[in-house]
């Protein structure tokens, strides 16, 4: 199935506003088997956005609107879409009372222009908006959500589950995406391309900031066929696999952590508590994260940390022998610490930017790492955040099946 995506505002073409929309949708949409043949962005203009979605209509089988469903006057998009269905916009009541209800509970005074929000064209099926306002719909191969990010978000799973079951039927779209790290990406192409042969399945490489993700896409009737591919990727490249679909290191850690009763705390250098952040992202967390120290400058790994000043003297702040003291004096069950040269200033001929180590203890077990990352100060900063969760999730996983 083809789509065309319409992204409506004038602010997406200044530049004073980022399209992540699209990005979101796309990841969605092709987890149902529906390809996105086009992507549109209009002005806040009736003349423009009609033109759009007359073009979207000639080329594919869906139209997915986002943007210009609020209550202002360049909020356009349910007018276009009225003119273009030739169909007058109403106001469905319950949905009027809802709307109503959430103003008042929020202490702002609902005013005639509010009623914008609510409109939709006649016939057309609504998605609630948990989050927000305005409520998405759906009308005869046209669907327009809001602009704002959270409340696409909110509506876009409810419109795609509605519309498989009712619109879209026939044999579901599997996915499995297996997620790695640590192997760049041709060789990971090299590695596994010779098992990518059987018809009826589709394969590609995405490069996400959590690592590279085999995909493999077919139809539910071939998850089997899948399942086998996805054992034999497994026997090649397995060290490299660090979990599937959405599972991510942080969730992997926290969760091995809990089986194993274990706690964990952070002593972060150049990370400056990235590793932490991390985390605690994850629900539950506070289970077994104690605490998580930024011990930037020298004093503070030697007052927080009890790393000794002769060790800083004679090895300098970024060496292993740094990094060994500094998760020495984390007092949990597990501790990570990292030093390093995030650059752009700082490295030598020694110790050149990008150069960290990162140091694991589980129990009475020590682990130190140097790596040499490229890139520029995020690049090395997130990379070690990566490298230091990837190495602790193996070391709880082979803990767990003992």
């Amino acid at each position: 199935m083809k789509s065309t995506l319409i992204l409506v505002g004038t602010e997406l073409l200044s530049g004073a506003t980022v399209d992540t929309n699209s990005i979101y949708m796309a990841e969605e949409l092709n987890k149902y088997g529906i390809e996105i043949e086009y992507k549109i962005v209009v002005r806040d203009t009736i003349e423009d956005i009609i033109g759009a979605i007359e073009y979207g209509a000639k080329k594919t089988d869906l139209i997915i609107m986002s943007g210009g469903l609020g209550p202002t006057m360049d909020d356009l998009t349910k007018e276009a879409i009225g003119r273009f269905l030739n169909k007058k916009l109403i106001v469905d009541k319950a949905e009027l009372e809802e709307l109503r209800k959430k103003f008042k509970n929020l202490g702002i005074e609902f005013l005639e222009n509010n009623l914008k929000e609510i409109e939709k064209p006649e016939g057309a099926v609504s998605f609630k908006n948990d989050v927000g306002m305005a409520p998405a719909f759906y009308c005869e191969n046209i669907a327009a959500f809001p602009g704002v990010p959270r409340e696409l978000k909110n509506m876009f799973p409810k419109f795609l589950k509605w519309y498989e079951e009712n619109i879209k039927k026939g044999d579901p779209i599997y996915i499995k995406d297996i997620l790695t790290y640590g192997i760049p990406e041709s060789h990971l192409e090299k590695a596994v391309k010779n098992y990518f042969i059987e018809p009826g399945i589709d394969y590609e490489f995405l490069v996400k900031d959590y690592g590279i993700l085999i995909r493999l896409q077919s139809k539910m009737s071939n998850k089997n066929r899948v399942e086998k591919i996805k054992e034999k990727i497994y026997n090649s490249i397995g060290s490299n696999i660090f979990g599937e679909d959405k599972e991510r290191l942080e969730t992997i850690v926290i969760e091995n952590l809990k089986k194993l009763n274990y706690t964990i705390s952070t002593g972060e250098s150049c990370t400056g508590g990235l590793i932490a952040s991390k985390l605690v992202e994850v629900p539950g967390a506070s289970k077994v994260f104690i605490e998580g120290l930024v011990t930037y400058s020298n004093e503070a790994k030697i007052e927080r940390l009890g790393v000794s000043k002769e060790i800083i003297n004679k090895y300098g702040a970024v060496s292993e022998e740094t990094a060994r003291e500094m998760v020495l004096g984390l007092k949990t069950d597990v501790g990570i610490s990292v030093t390093g040269i995030a650059g752009p200033e700082g490295g030598t001929e020694e110790k050149p930017v990008g150069l960290v180590y990162i140091g694991i203890r589980v129990k009475d077990d020590i682990y130190i790492h140097r790596m040499l990352f490229k890139g520029d100060r995020e690049k090395i900063r997130n990379k070690s955040v990566l490298h230091s969760l990837f190495e602790l999730s193996k070391i709880l996983k082979k803990d767990v099946k003992q």
